[in-house]
């Protein structure tokens, strides 16, 4: 009867600890996460000062998504890719680094094409983890327009040069859809991003 007790009374300070520990993460939760926007923010602000809302829009979309908004046609995604590598081969690509995480959570990373043309990846091996990123199976949760009030708020609390009324109306339009937006025109002129969404 009392090794009974003793294992009731273990089982019990068990449970205490996991219910402990949850409700912690439960109430920490939140403070992280806005924590990993405001730095996401501060570091794009850092390395990409054209950047705009969009710009932060499209890479939390990406690792929200992966890269399912892009592959409807696996072939026709194959042959563009072909043909974006040829046409980028001339432009100066190290505006961007070899590799970046997307949003603020790195679910996915983006890949420089300009790995192609140095020979480090091969085209076949870039798509094949490309396809393995897309997919119906990668959404972070159902509620993606939520997300983005959220990341919107605290990025223009931030950074107010990025507010833009006709802009934000747009991007809160396309997270309730949801999908996906281009990068700005700012971004593409300044740092020529050419790339592919793989898994982490």
């Amino acid at each position: 009867m009392r090794t009974a007790f003793v294992n009731s009374k273990s089982h019990f300070r068990v449970a205490f600890a996991v219910l402990t520990s949850l409700l912690m993460a439960c109430s920490t939760a939140p403070d992280s996460e806005e924590n990993a926007i405001r730095t996401m923010c501060m570091e794009i602000a850092e390395h990409y000062p054209q950047a705009t809302l969009q710009d932060v829009y499209k890479t939390c979309y990406q690792d929200f998504f992966g890269a399912e908004h892009l592959l409807k046609d696996t072939a026709m995604a194959h042959n563009y890719l072909l043909s974006e590598i040829a046409a980028c081969k001339d432009e100066n690509l190290s505006a961007m680094p070899d590799y970046e995480p997307t949003g603020f959570r790195h679910r996915f990373t983006r890949v420089n094409l300009l790995l192609i043309h140095a020979g480090q990846l091969s085209e076949s091996e870039l798509f094949s983890r490309f396809v393995d990123a897309a997919g119906q199976n990668n959404a972070y949760s159902d509620n993606w327009s939520a997300e983005w009030q959220q990341i919107e708020t605290i990025a223009l609390e931030m950074h107010p040069q990025w507010q833009d009324s006709a802009l934000q109306a747009e991007l809160r339009h396309a997270a309730s859809v949801p999908c996906a937006v281009r990068h700005s025109e700012a971004f593409r002129n300044a740092y020529h991003p050419h790339y592919r969404i793989v898994r982490k």
